[in-house]
């Protein structure tokens, strides 16, 4: 769907997707992290520990049989949700970072980061098990990081944008599977030393893809005919075709090519007197989806942080559980798979009010996008029905129907942000909107310390919760349809 794009533009998309998929989203894949750390013995010296089992004639590692053991659940969760809310907040000053100072500079910063944090987790052991409290904060920084400067290359296809930023924010969800290598290598004897060790070492390919295919500053909205970036712009800093700037004549070929009329603005800054960021702030549907968003975050991230203790419920078996973290692990790589069909979607009804109502370009939008929001909503909610299904072979399906509701979400709110609104405002309006929903993914901490010693490690009563908040959320997408109705009488839309 973007066969007019250059061989490099593609490349810039497949290589963004890579690194996305490897460095993006990886703190969701906590549940094989848990079982890692768990089994190496983090914050386990006030665990009860049954060291005199036998197995084989040979001595069960106390790593390996950690019993009775809340306060290590409570202080693993804690750096869980510390590294998920503070990675979520930051992602307002990443988008003003990224906005000032442009991909080489903000990236290369935001990976070096990441190599001392992965660094500190490799010098880490059960002894300074504290160095994760500073060093995984610093890994879900620098994952947000990678995907905020990734999401802009995006705009290189022109004819399916919304498509294109969804799979980058499919490939952030898959990214958790990444957690799940590390569990292999695990229990194949590698230690976490040598696992972040690599993983650090990989991280230098990512650089080298910053000054390859990435421009020095941003990708211009409207790309021309004929722009240069990547180590290009060494010796063409004065290139005017590798500027943002002076686009309009060479992006209307471009356009015709890719089968958009040139009447036809791409997204809500085209064609519509410019918003300032201030007065974005004051569009209701904004708001609604900051709420949507929160809502349903705080169900992913309170699933995540208490999933091996949620499957500990399901069954006592420790290979079955482990059996089932893997199985998990491995769905979240699906997350790249099903986020196009998000963007598709959004493309598909975009098109079609574009063609059948006489709308704004921005009205099209939101009407495009708000039965993408709908089925999110949807997903949520059956997901949050089946984990109060105390079956351990239905989790299987509980595990799809999560991981597409998390890749639609996210990918959704990308979309609907990029679309809707100003491109120049993206980087902030993406940063506040995951910065809040992030400070309210804090509750995730006190919801497992509520499940633990007030109802007994019983997740009913959570879990009911949720799902009524989650057919809570289908509010966003009915206004957002209605406050976009078209008039019977005109066959015009207003807002």
């Amino acid at each position: 769907f973007c066969h007019n794009m250059k061989h490099k533009q593609v490349l810039s998309v497949i290589a963004a997707l890579f690194d996305t998929l490897l460095f993006g989203g990886i703190i969701f894949g906590w549940p094989s992290l848990d079982f890692v750390l768990k089994r190496e013995g983090y914050f386990s010296s006030k665990c009860e520990i049954e060291t005199g089992d036998l197995k084989n004639g040979t001595t069960v590692a106390s790593s390996e049989k950690s019993l009775n053991c809340p306060s290590q659940d409570i202080a693993l969760n804690l750096v869980y949700t510390l590294s998920t809310t503070i990675g979520g907040v930051s992602t307002f000053p990443l988008g003003y970072l990224f906005d000032r100072f442009g991909a080489w500079k903000f990236r290369t910063g935001s990976i070096l980061t990441f190599i001392l944090a992965c660094t500190a987790i490799a010098c880490s052991n059960k002894e300074t098990s504290w160095l994760l409290y500073i060093a995984m904060p610093v890994v879900a920084v620098c994952s947000f990081a990678i995907l905020t400067s990734n999401t802009p290359i995006g705009y290189f296809c022109v004819a399916a944008q919304a498509t294109v930023i969804s799979i980058i924010y499919g490939a952030f969800d898959s990214s958790a599977a990444v957690m799940v290598v590390m569990k292999i290598a695990s229990q194949l004897g590698a230690t976490v030393a040598e696992i972040f060790t690599f993983y650090g070492a990989l991280l230098l390919l990512s650089l080298v893809y910053t000054f390859v295919l990435m421009p020095r500053m941003h990708v211009p909205f409207n790309v021309p005919d004929g722009y240069q970036y990547g180590v290009t712009e060494c010796c063409c800093f004065n290139n005017p075709i590798s500027s943002p700037q002076n686009t309009n004549t060479p992006n209307q070929s471009r356009r015709k090519r890719s089968g958009v009329s040139e009447s036809t603005p791409l997204l809500a800054n085209q064609g519509e007197e410019q918003k300032t960021f201030s007065s974005t702030l004051k569009d209701l549907s904004y708001w609604l989806n900051v709420l949507y968003l929160s809502i349903l975050q705080l169900r992913l991230y309170v699933f995540y942080g208490t999933l091996n203790q949620w499957i500990s419920t399901l069954t006592s078996n420790r290979e079955q559980q482990s059996k089932y973290i893997t199985a998990f692990g491995f769905i979240q790589l699906t997350g790249i798979l099903i986020a196009p069909f998000s963007g598709v979607m959004t493309d598909m009804m975009t098109k079609y009010y574009r063609k059948s109502v006489t709308c704004s370009e921005q009205v099209v939008r939101k009407r495009g996008v708000c039965f993408t929001i709908g089925c999110t909503c949807l997903m949520a909610t059956i997901f949050s029905a089946l984990v109060l299904i105390p079956v351990l072979e239905i989790q299987y399906i509980t595990f799809f129907v999560q991981n597409a509701a998390r890749t639609f979400l996210y990918a959704g709110n990308g979309a609907f942000l990029a679309t809707t609104f100003p491109s120049e405002h993206f980087g902030k309006l993406n940063g506040l909107t995951i910065g809040i929903a992030s400070v309210v993914s804090l509750l995730t901490y006190p919801i497992n310390i509520l499940v633990l010693k007030v109802f007994g490690g019983s997740f009913v009563v959570v879990d009911s919760v949720f799902l009524g908040l989650c057919v809570l959320t289908f509010v966003h997408p009915v206004v957002l349809f209605f406050r976009t109705k078209p008039s019977k009488k005109t066959s015009t839309c207003y807002c």
